[in-house]
């Protein structure tokens, strides 16, 4: 058995802070009104939605899973701040899970299985990793994938019980975003403090990575393409606000602007 800190010093107050603001926004699913008529009579409709929502029902799940794992290597490093701000995380993934599943029910469909969505399967399969910074690179893709789904769907306004998940989700979603901030920002500033050449070439690694899997994306709008299309959501601009996000908050997470990360083929789509 490890044992990290008997008493640990919790002096990176930033990622104190961001755990703080997650207690304080606690909730449970059991908050929303499920009674209120669904706002969406056509069938054709809540399957689109159904099949919509899997991925973003993975990410929780897998997200719930890598969380867990993460904590545990954390421990190795005594950084306590940031372990704490991750079991409010899981608990944040334990909730949204527990929400669509219960929204599932309330639209009398299934989620898309792992066969008949491989291409959801291999992009958070392609995020886990033992390394703290690397994961978080994979999962900034991941939340900003779940943040501009919900959006998009909040503002279609189908039913009054999904916009209220999504409000929920998303204001989650913002305070991941954040302590993702947060945790690399500190570490490439303790880094740099440390050798410079060597933080600017996992800085390189890290944009790398986020190609990698940013470019798994797109076989998932494509094999959902017609019922994203039919819902209302355009493809093209979803990609490349996905794109420009991303990558524009990895460069000021790590400190480095003038980071290099090459354009995937279709960034145009």
């Amino acid at each position: 058995m490890r044992i990290y800190k008997t008493l640990p010093d919790l002096k990176r107050e930033r990622q104190m802070s961001v755990w703080h603001k997650a207690l304080r926004s606690s909730w449970s699913p059991e908050d929303i009104d499920w009674k209120t008529p669904v706002g969406i009579p056509d069938d054709n409709r809540r399957d689109q939605l159904a099949r919509v929502l899997s991925p973003v029902l993975m990410g929780e799940q897998a997200g719930l899973y890598s969380i867990t794992s993460i904590i545990q290597i954390l421990g190795q490093t005594a950084n306590v701040e940031a372990q704490l701000f991750l079991t409010s995380m899981a608990l944040d993934e334990a909730k949204h899970a527990e929400l669509f599943t219960l929204y599932y029910g309330r639209l009398q469909r299934g989620a898309l299985s792992i066969r008949r969505l491989p291409s959801g399967y291999l992009f958070q399969s392609a995020i886990m990793s033992d390394d703290p910074i690397e994961w978080l690179t994979g999962s900034l893709v991941s939340e900003v994938v779940a943040k501009h789904t919900l959006e998009e769907l909040r503002a279609l306004d189908f039913d009054p019980v999904l916009n209220e998940i999504c409000d929920r989700i998303l204001a989650d979603e913002s305070r991941h975003l954040g302590f993702n901030h947060i945790f690399l920002t500190d570490r490439f500033r303790e880094a740099r403090a440390e050798d410079a050449t060597a933080a600017d070439e996992t800085a390189e690694r890290l944009g790398q990575r986020l190609e990698q899997v940013l470019a798994l994306v797109p076989p998932i709008l494509e094999a959902l393409g017609k019922d994203i299309e039919a819902l209302g959501i355009r493809r093209g601009p979803f990609i490349e606000r996905l794109y420009e996000e991303t990558r524009t908050r990895l460069r000021r997470s790590l400190g480095a602007r003038d980071l290099e990360i090459p354009e995937l083929e279709g960034d145009s789509a």
